[in-house]
């Protein structure tokens, strides 16, 4: 290197920071080092890189070989303090400042600074000063390259604080406030670099406010803006928003707040009717009140009266407030009515006012509108009231008002007909000209209520009122009776005619004359002094007392007023009702039959009025029998409940006749209450036995006993009977019975008991038959009974082979009645009936004893067969030691027993070499194959079993070498010897326990004799111990 000419490109290096002590930098290189630090001073910064602290950052350092040549060493400087060094070359030497020695590498391709676990104190300009060995003259590069490095720290919090230091929330709402009040806030920007830029706004728009200011603490920057705003309508809506702006984060920050602004309604309108409206119309008028915040209070006033729904129900108020866009309110009410005349020219206002207007003082802002109702006319008739007599003239008065006043039509209503006002004959006026209506001569016929309707544009309007006319003349009548319909006799009751006025005026009768088939009753009043309780009553009544068939008349009337008298009624009868005669009673025929029928007869001489054809039953004395009415009466069929009276009469509306009265007798054919059964089962050993017989039959009858169609006699003194003669049962509906029960004698039989042949006999209960029937007899066959007995099978043992269907085994017992069978297996019920069959193919587990048990209501028997399975043998093979020679035993497992052997030894290839049958000698399922002495190899033995089946499988055993001695024991043998051992092991145990129990119990002994006559001569003489012998013992 010492041929090689250096020029420095970038700014010196201290003699304080030298790279190495003993580094060999030429002078001339430090030199250079040092002019490019003076001129750093006034050189421009190349680039500027942002990142947020605690992160790493990486500043480059462009180098261009193509143009400045070989680089030979790079220096980095923070500010004017060099921080990082790297001597290029072979031994590529590299130095940090030991302050950023954790934080700070230097890199290479590219060259490049990196600062890790950024701080604030990090940010300053970053010089990178590189040194080339021939600096090109294109090389660009002397000054070095200049790095701003800005450390980013985010605000920690953007907060909005009100006048008195309160937080507001971000999205929160403020107030309520008022327009034109102040609003004052406080937004601060905390913990941040670089110096954030602060503003307020409101939507788009910025505010106006206070320079911000800031303070920096530990290299953090906290920025405060006030705002100092005075509300106005155009802050509606709209939020309040601190913008932060700050390199340290990526997007503007927002916290806003929005206020809860109250303002004043701008406008407010009433429409609804332009120029007039027609009574019975419906009126909305609506009221508009704009701009309000908050929504407005609204009172509908009727001139100086306020309007209330809730005190009339045909007004409704119908109020709504609709928020607009901007927060204000757009409250809207709809007063609603049915015009009528007497809203006519009044004024309607509406009044507004919110909490705005009240905290200022200011009045409610309203709308007015006068209201013009056409109404039609409203009249009104007099006089009231007008009595007038036939031929008089008489005025009729009607008053109105309307708007408009003209008439269209003038029209007059009697009883709401329309009078014709055209007869001029007849009526004078009811016109447009002239309302008034004038009778010029009264009739009957004008009697009645008057109204008057006028018309005008708008409509028409009738008196609410009307005038009624009254015209007097004569009554015309009818008679009326109460009751109205037929009266019974046997009552006594009372009717009342009412002379009843059809016609008349006036209507109230003064006199009245009584008619009876046209004769003349009574004139009443009648005030004569000797009646004078008939002077002062009302003459339209009569009373007509305790009724009965001597009132049966036609009645009619006729009535006088102040008219004078009126024409005759007609005629009415009055109806009198009155019961039949007494009844007479009979029936057919005179003595009734058990499930027959009888026919009751009723009959009266005296029908009564009116013809009576209907009658009334009783039976048992409980009725009347509601669906009987007739004069004849069927009871079919005849029970015992009709053994009772029966009772009938005659009735009409007038009532019932005399009832008549008679008893029935009832009579039963013989019959069966209680029956023989076809059949009777009776245990042969049973020491009582019983028949019996019931049977119903009036009058009486008798009732004997047949054995196979012989009557049984009564010195027989096998049996004996004992007969009782029931009552009649309600309950059952039975008539009287005879009940006969014939009794075995059992002691008197052969053997106190029934021969199982001989005494099976058919029995017969036979009744004599009486006045309505004839005999009846009962059969029943007497069976003796006995458990089973002599049970058998038809094969005693069935031989099968295995996997074969056996043939059908059948069981037979002896026994009455006849018996029931099952078959059982291994204690499980494998089939019922008498016959065996078993349809799967039979395996060796179903070898065994196979019971029939045939069974009845006495008892039970059984019977057994063995059914033996056949099976081809399997084999095992053990070695054994037997008369001190090593022998192999091959046991055959197989149905029969019976087997033949076959051993042989299996070869390499898999063939065997024949050895014999080997030897049985006792046994017939096993056989003895005694092994070779010279044997060297392993060798594998097989055996083969077969019985009269078929051959069983091979069984082989691997035979190595001669057995131990142990290997040549039996099984059994070598478990008795293992087990002998361990129980004299046992033994020993045992008694060595007894042993060390004894000789611990002596010692103790031993001890307590010893220790008692040491201690009693302690106090007269001493004792010395002068030591051991030889054997263990002691010298005193």
């Amino acid at each position: 290197m010492g041929n090689m000419a250096l020029r420095r490109s970038g700014k010196a290096v201290p003699k304080s920071n030298q790279l190495a002590e003993n580094s060999p930098i030429p002078l001339s290189l430090v030199l250079l080092l040092f002019f490019a630090l003076v001129d750093s001073t006034s050189a421009q910064v190349d680039t500027t890189i942002s990142q947020q602290e605690s992160h790493s950052v990486v500043l480059p350092c462009p180098v261009n070989a193509e143009k400045c040549g070989k680089l030979h060493s790079l220096n980095w400087f923070k500010g004017d303090e060099r921080i990082a060094a790297m001597l290029l070359g072979d031994s590529n030497v590299t130095s940090v400042n030991k302050e950023f020695d954790e934080r700070v590498t230097v890199e290479q391709n590219p060259y490049r600074l990196v600062i890790k676990d950024l701080k604030i104190s990090d940010e300053d300009i970053y010089l990178c000063d590189t040194t080339f060995f021939i600096p090109e003259e294109t090389c660009d590069n002397f000054n070095g390259y200049r790095i701003e490095l800005r450390v980013l720290v985010p605000p920690t919090e953007v907060v909005i604080l009100d006048a008195k230091g309160d937080r507001i929330e971000n999205g929160s709402v403020v107030g309520p406030m008022q327009e034109r009040q102040s609003l004052k806030a406080t937004c601060t920007v905390r913990n941040t670099r670089p110096q954030p830029e602060v503003s307020w706004f409101r939507g788009t728009k910025r505010l106006t406010t206070y320079s911000p200011t800031h303070d920096l603490i530990d290299g953090l920057y906290t920025s405060t803006l006030e705002l100092d705003w005075q509300l106005s309508r155009e802050d509606l809506a709209q939020d309040i928003e601190c913008r932060v702006k700050s390199a340290a984060i990526q997007n503007v920050t927002v916290t806003k707040f929005s206020v809860d602004l109250q303002v004043r309604p701008t406008s407010i309108n009433i429409n609804g009717v332009k120029h007039h409206t027609v009574q019975g119309s419906k009126v909305v008028l609506t009221c508009d009140i704009r701009g309000a915040r908050p929504a407005v209070n609204l009172t509908w006033y009727n001139t100086t009266t306020i309007i209330s729904s809730d005190e009339n129900e045909l007004t409704e108020i119908r109020t709504k407030a609709l928020e607009k866009s901007d927060g204000t309110f757009h409250t809207q009410s709809e007063l609603i009515f049915n015009a009528t005349r007497f809203e006519n020219d009044h004024v309607f206002r509406c009044e507004a006012e919110n909490i705005v207007l009240q905290i200022n003082r200011e009045k409610p802002i309203s709308s007015a509108l006068t209201l013009e109702v056409l109404y039609p006319p409203v009249v009104k008739v007099s006089p009231s009231d007008i009595i007038a007599n036939t031929s008089e003239i008489v005025l009729l008065n009607c008053e109105y008002v309307a708007n408009p006043a003209s008439l269209t039509k003038v029209e007059w209503y009697r009883n709401d007909d329309l009078v014709n006002v055209n007869d001029t004959t007849h009526y004078k006026g009811g016109n447009s000209e002239n309302v008034a209506l004038v009778i010029q001569s009264t009739e009957k016929e004008d009697i009645g209520n008057y109204s008057c309707q006028l018309s005008n544009n708008i409509g028409k309007g009738t008196s609410e009122h009307k005038i009624n006319l009254d015209v007097q003349y004569a009554p015309s009548v009818e008679i009326l009776m109460i009751p109205e319909g037929p009266v019974k006799e046997s009552d006594e009751s009372n009717v009342t005619l009412f002379c009843n006025v059809l016609d008349a005026n006036p209507s109230v009768l003064t006199k009245v004359r009584w008619y009876a088939n046209s004769t003349l009753l009574k004139e009443l009043p009648d005030c004569e002094e000797s009646r004078e309780d008939l002077c002062h009553i009302d003459p339209s009544k009569l009373l007509l007392e305790s009724i009965g068939r001597g009132f049966f008349y036609n009645y009619s009337c006729e009535g006088f007023n102040a008219a004078g008298w009126g024409p005759r009624s007609e005629d009415r009868e009055l109806l009198v009702h009155y019961e039949p005669g007494p009844a007479a009673l009979s029936h057919f025929p005179l003595v009734a039959v058990k499930k027959k029928s009888v026919t009751f007869s009723c009959s009266v001489d005296d029908p009564g009025f009116p013809e009576s054809n209907r009658f009334r039953w009783l039976r048992g004395g409980r009725g009347p029998l509601q669906d009987i009415v007739t004069k004849d009466w069927t009871v079919e069929p005849v029970g015992l409940d009709s053994r009772t009276n029966y009772s009938c009469y005659a009735y009409n509306e007038g009532g019932k006749g005399v009832m008549a009265t008679v008893n029935l007798e009832v009579h039963a054919p013989p019959f069966f209450i209680k029956n023989l059964p076809q059949y009777t089962g009776i245990l042969h050993s049973l020491s009582n036995a019983t028949l019996t017989c019931r049977i119903e039959c009036v009058p009486r009858c008798d009732i004997s006993w047949q054995k196979d169609g012989v009557p049984i006699e009564k010195n027989d003194t096998r049996y004996f009977v004992k007969e009782k003669y029931m009552d009649a049962s309600p309950a059952t509906g039975d008539f009287e019975s005879m009940l006969s029960v014939l009794h075995f004698n059992m002691p008197n039989w052969p053997d106190s008991k029934f021969n199982i042949e001989a005494d099976n006999a058919n029995y017969t209960c036979v009744s004599t038959g009486n006045s309505v029937g004839g005999s009846i007899r009962s059969r029943t066959y007497f069976g003796i009974e006995y458990a089973p007995e002599n049970t058998t099978v038809s094969e005693n043992i069935v031989y099968v082979q295995e996997g074969t269907i056996p043939g059908r085994v059948i069981c037979k017992s002896r026994a009455n009645p006849e018996p029931s069978y099952k078959w059982i297996f291994k204690n499980q019920t494998i089939a019922n009936g008498n016959a065996l069959i078993i349809n799967t193919p039979m395996n060796r587990n179903d070898n065994g004893t196979y019971t029939c048990r045939a069974f009845n209501k006495h008892g039970s028997s059984i019977a057994k067969t063995v059914i033996e399975v056949h099976f081809k043998p399997r084999c095992e093979i053990e070695r054994q030691e037997i008369d001190d020679q090593d022998t192999l035993v091959c046991i055959a497992y197989g149905n029969p027993l019976d087997a033949d052997f076959s051993w042989s030894i299996k070869t390499e290839n898999e063939t065997d070499e024949i050895l014999g049958s080997g030897k049985k000698e006792t046994s017939v399922d096993k056989s003895f194959y005694i092994l070779q002495t010279d044997y060297a190899i392993s060798r594998t033995y097989r055996c083969v079993a077969n019985n009269t089946v078929g051959y069983g499988p091979f069984c082989e055993i691997e035979v190595a070498e001669q057995l131990a001695w142990w290997q040549l024991w039996e099984k059994n043998t070598l478990i008795i010897l293992v087990a002998a051992i361990l129980g004299l092991m046992l033994t020993v145990i045992i008694i060595c326990c007894i042993i060390i129990c004894i000789c611990r119990r002596r010692r103790r002994q031993d001890k307590y004799l010893t220790e008692v006559p040491i201690s009693s001569i302690q106090s007269k003489r001493q004792v010395v111990f002068t030591g051991g012998t030889v054997d263990g013992t002691w010298r005193v």
